[in-house]
């Protein structure tokens, strides 16, 4: 659990200075991953954690996060593939290599070899 903390923060973080168009753009955006634009917590728990008022936190609903329901289902349905189908060492450490796939993958080998001198644009030529 650790690693896919640490993994999934990971790419958050970078993603957002991939996207923004200044360095002061992914500043603010990740001060506002991190509450630095002000923290929200549910009225619920007001009873509970009002001494929080102090320091800055506002308790209230949170009117603009709307989730619809199909999304949920779609985070469901990608947490169920995430922990039910083996990654990639896993299936990595059960691949025995046959004749089939020693053929296969000289093909594909000699066909990208062979791709080298075809002209493709620069998938990043706007950044």
């Amino acid at each position: 659990w650790l690693a896919w903390l640490i993994t999934f923060n990971f790419v958050n973080i970078t993603w957002v200075f991939f996207r923004a168009k200044e360095w002061d753009d992914a500043v603010k955006v990740l001060g506002g991953m991190v509450g630095l634009s002000g923290i929200k917590v549910h009225s619920v728990l007001y009873s509970k954690l009002s001494f929080l008022e102090n320091y800055g936190i506002e308790f209230g609903v949170y009117d603009a996060i709307q989730l619809p329901a199909l999304e949920i289902l779609w985070f469901i349905f990608g947490f169920i593939i995430v922990l039910m189908f083996k990654n990639s060492i896993q299936k990595l450490d059960r691949f025995k290599m046959n004749y089939k796939t020693a053929l296969w993958s000289g093909i594909v080998f000699v066909d990208g070899v062979l791709s080298l001198n075809k002209v493709s644009e620069f998938l990043y030529f706007n950044f």
